[in-house]
């Protein structure tokens, strides 16, 4: 990381399966039954990796049946995680920068899942804004591009977080700023056999590549707020998983051919660092 000014942003979460009792255990994102587990696993991490890694996010998607152990979403239990790991870890290093779990964008209140602005207001009932220093958010544009400018409540586009940032600033954090921590439109192809083909919308490769680049000039130029974008994401190890549409969002191919979201990105950091 030193060697090339890389900054890490460390994901916690996916506990073990002994972090749960035998009676709720439950494959993939279920959190601990005891939260104290998990504040001492972000401990063991940061006390490793201090003053190589300064930026730790506090789960991922809580607001989402699949990655809350495939229970109802909780914003209060998440709260109290994120308070508790947060008190933690600044304890290890007061300059640690703690980021919310990414709040998955839906409009679902359904048990299985929870509309982002629910969920997120209800963590500020529950005292979490004292708890982090930035808001993770996903900024997929889905069926349209980076420059819809459409705010409608219900609308999932690019613009989807700023009903987020107007529920920060009514709760006096306007001070703190949105990270994006996945991004992308995906070319997925016509290809038969591909499940649930439409479900994150579908643009060809050159699209991707121009609607990427457009999404960061238009956070650059219009959002101060916002700070890191993530792309989602670099690539797998191999081409096992082809036939599921998330696949085809990948920066390069598993042998690291570049896709054209690659080469545009590429060129765009070039023309950025030229204009500084």
């Amino acid at each position: 990381t030193q060697k090339y000014s890389v900054q890490i942003i460390a994901r916690l979460n996916s506990p073990p399966a002994w972090s749960q009792s035998a009676a709720n255990r439950v494959p993939g994102y279920a959190p601990p039954a005891d939260f104290t587990d998990y504040v001492n696993y972000a401990v063991t991490v940061a006390t490793r990796y201090k003053g190589v890694i300064h930026h730790y996010q506090i789960w991922n998607e809580p607001n989402i049946s699949p990655e809350w152990g495939h229970a109802a979403p909780d914003p209060e239990a998440y709260t109290d995680l994120l308070c508790r790991t947060y008190k933690a870890l600044k304890a290890v290093d007061p300059s640690i920068t703690v980021i919310t779990g990414t709040l998955a964008p839906t409009n679902a209140i359904d048990g299985q899942n929870l509309n982002d602005y629910v969920f997120l207001q209800r963590m500020y009932d529950a005292g979490a804004g004292h708890c982090f220093d930035i808001l993770g958010v996903q900024g997929y544009g889905l069926l349209s591009g980076p420059t819809d400018h459409r705010t409608r409540a219900m609308d999932i586009n690019y613009s989807h977080g700023l009903w987020l940032r107007d529920l920060m600033i009514a709760n006096g954090d306007a001070a703190k700023a949105i990270w994006i921590g996945e991004m992308a439109w995906n070319p997925v192809p016509d290809t038969p056999g591909i499940a649930d083909k439409m479900r994150f919308g579908q643009v060809g490769d050159e699209q991707a590549a121009r609607y990427a680049i457009e999404g960061y000039e238009r956070a650059r130029t219009e959002w101060p707020w916002v700070g890191v974008i993530c792309y989602w994401y670099f690539k797998r190890a191999d081409e096992s998983i082809k036939d599921q549409s998330w696949y085809y969002f990948r920066l390069v191919d598993p042998d690291f051919t570049p896709r054209p979201v690659y080469d545009a990105f590429k060129a765009y950091a070039l023309s950025r660092r030229a204009a500084q």
